[in-house]
Formats: C-alpha cells, structure tokens, sequence
C-alpha cells in the first residue's frame, strides 16, 4: 500500500487543527468582520457580500471568469437565503438543495414566480456547466453574472415588506 506524502499529511494536521478549535491562540479574522454577528440570516447575508467583493477583486485583475460566474451564483443563492431565513421559519437545513433559494423567494415574494423560475434556470443550465465544461468562460459571462448579483443583493436588502425589519 502506498504512503501519502508527508508534507500532505503535515498539512493536513495543521487544516484539522484549525477547525478544531484556536490551538494556536487568539483566531485572526478578516478585517471588518464581526465574529459575533452569528445569526443565520446576518451570515448568509455577509457571505454574499464576501463573495460579491471577491468578485470585485478577481475582475480587477482581468480574469478568473469561472471563479467570478460560480461565485455570483453563490451570492445570489446567499442573499435569498438571507432572506428567507429572516422572514419565515426556515432554518440553514432547509438550503441544501441549490433550487431551494429560488422557490423560497417566490413563495415569500421578493421575486415573482416568473422571474424565479428564469433565475433557477440559469442556474439549471449553466452554473454547473461553467464550473465544469471543457471550455473556458467568457468575460462576458462574468460580468452579466456579476451584474446579475449585485441587482438582486441590492434589490433583497432595499425589499422591506410590512413587518420585516432589516438589518442592512
């Protein structure tokens, strides 16, 4: 049986280690950040910022169009999940399915039926095929999916329907 490599197992120690606790003192988190802001919906609202930033950074640097697209569709599922986890009973559980976000803003009517579905789809046929085809993604991909996020992250926190109150 073969060995894995040491400097692969090495690590691998210090990974596990760093989930497990603060074995190496006081955590270091990213500037701006607050590791007390840690109810379900501030956390997947902050991801989607995160991730919208990130966005911003890889296309300053000219490129990384497949990153900019798979990370656009996470920001637009993080923002409706915020969403949904701030105006009704749905718990982080109940996001493990991809469509689930799309179907649940459509029920709480950020977004209408139509639109949901158009975004699902987009989804459906092209989240997965970006991420995996044989070809490369283009900037124009990138930068329509980009748009697309940043609508719908500005259009979810500008939506204030009687009796939800938002954060943001």
């Amino acid at each position: 049986m073969a060995e894995d490599a040491g400097s692969i197992l090495e690590t691998l120690d210090r990974a596990e280690d760093a989930f497990s606790g603060y074995p190496a003192g006081e955590p270091t988190y990213e500037t701006g950040l607050n590791p007390e802001a840690n109810q379900p919906p501030a956390i997947q609202l902050r991801k989607a910022c995160r991730l919208l930033e990130a966005c911003r950074t890889l296309r300053e640097h000219n490129g990384y169009h497949t990153s900019v697209i798979e990370m656009s569709f996470a920001a637009i599922e993080r923002t409706l999940e915020f969403y949904a986890l701030l105006a009704s009973n749905d718990t982080v559980n109940n996001f493990q399915n991809h469509k689930r976000a799309y179907d649940r803003a459509a029920a709480l009517g950020v977004l209408t039926d139509e639109t949901a579905h158009r975004l699902k789809t987009l989804y459906l046929d092209n989240r997965s095929a970006a991420y995996y085809r044989s070809t490369v993604a283009t900037k124009g991909q990138a930068e329509t999916m980009f748009a697309l996020a940043v609508a719908m992250h500005d259009h979810v926190k500008r939506f204030q329907p009687a009796g939800i109150r938002m954060p943001v």
